[in-house]
């Protein structure tokens, strides 16, 4: 199983990869993404897609807004295995 480091540190991958123009590579984990992280909505949920399909979770959609920072969006992959 992941780890929260790992989760963060894979989201940080695929936002510099696909969101080159947007993403502040100096984004602390409890800040929020969408604001001081420079992401988009649109960019929010291509990142939380990503992210569940390579660590095998499937965050239902009420949860996908409780994930606004890197901490809290390793947090609801972690708790949301593909069952």
């Amino acid at each position: 199983m992941a780890t929260a480091e790992e989760i963060k540190a894979r989201a940080r991958e695929i936002m510099a990869q696909d969101l080159p123009e947007d993403y502040d590579p100096n984004i602390t984990d409890d800040e929020p993404l969408i604001v001081e992280g420079g992401v988009d909505s649109l960019g929010f949920i291509q990142v939380l897609t990503k992210l569940e399909a390579e660590f095998d979770a499937h965050v239902p959609d009420e949860e996908w807004w409780d994930a606004q920072t890197l901490n809290a969006l390793a947090e609801v992959i972690l708790r949301n295995p593909r069952s």
